[in-house]
């Protein structure tokens, strides 16, 4: 494998080149964490039919380990078309087209009707996301009302999180130059105002093992 150079930068414009080496590493390398965030999701969620939108899909890992657990069905949105040619690969080889379709857009401006959807779920993306209370916003009006959403990033678990910087560096990527973790910021008041201005009331900042994710529901 070719030297792999993994900044958020460095992928903005995402060609087909930075597509595949994305998708390479998604297949390979973190393949085992997304049966195991997808089970932290139905578990926290409880929605386990309808329709899910998966924010930023990358090879669309995370709807194909959630549709493996439930009934739903899914739009794999990703505002990369070419990232979204190796989704649809993946979701041909697991047979799953009939309840996976990929999608190009925007967390900003949505390509969905209001009430549309009953889950939205997003690994990683959120680092992109320009305007979190714009996509908040966003989110909220595609959700039927009583729909959910959990967003953010992690590898599921913190012996995950080992395997996987283990891997990354063996196989000579940036991995070990990147920052190291800082304390968290107390950014309570900062989410309280992102939630406050999209709409939500119910949600809650989940800090743990699997990650930093958001959970939020949509009043009925």
């Amino acid at each position: 494998m070719s030297h792999i150079s993994w900044n958020s930068k460095g992928y903005e414009k995402f060609d087909e080149q930075r597509a595949g080496e994305y998708a390479a590493i998604a297949n390979e390398v973190f393949a085992p964490i997304y049966p195991v965030i997808a089970g932290q999701i139905l578990k926290r969620c409880g929605v386990n039919s309808g329709l899910c939108i998966d924010v930023g899909c990358g090879p669309a890992n995370l709807s194909l380990a959630l549709a493996r657990l439930t009934s739903l069905n899914f739009c794999a949105m990703d505002f990369s078309p070419h990232i979204l040619g190796f989704a649809q690969a993946n979701i041909d080889r697991e047979g799953l087209a009939e309840r996976v379709t990929t999608i190009v857009g925007d967390v900003h401006r949505m390509p969905f009707s209001d009430g549309f959807a009953s889950l939205i779920i997003s690994r990683g993306s959120m680092r992109f996301w320009r305007n979190r209370p714009a996509a908040f916003r966003e989110m909220r009006r595609v959700l039927e009302p009583g729909g959910k959403g959990y967003v953010g990033g992690g590898l599921g678990s913190s012996l995950l999180a080992e395997e996987i910087n283990r891997e990354m560096i063996r196989r000579g990527a940036d991995w070990q130059n990147k920052p190291k973790p800082q304390p968290r910021k107390n950014d309570t008041a900062e989410w309280q105002e992102i939630m406050a201005k999209s709409g939500f009331s119910k949600y809650e900042v989940i800090r743990d093992d699997s990650g930093s994710w958001v959970y939020f529901e949509k009043e009925r």
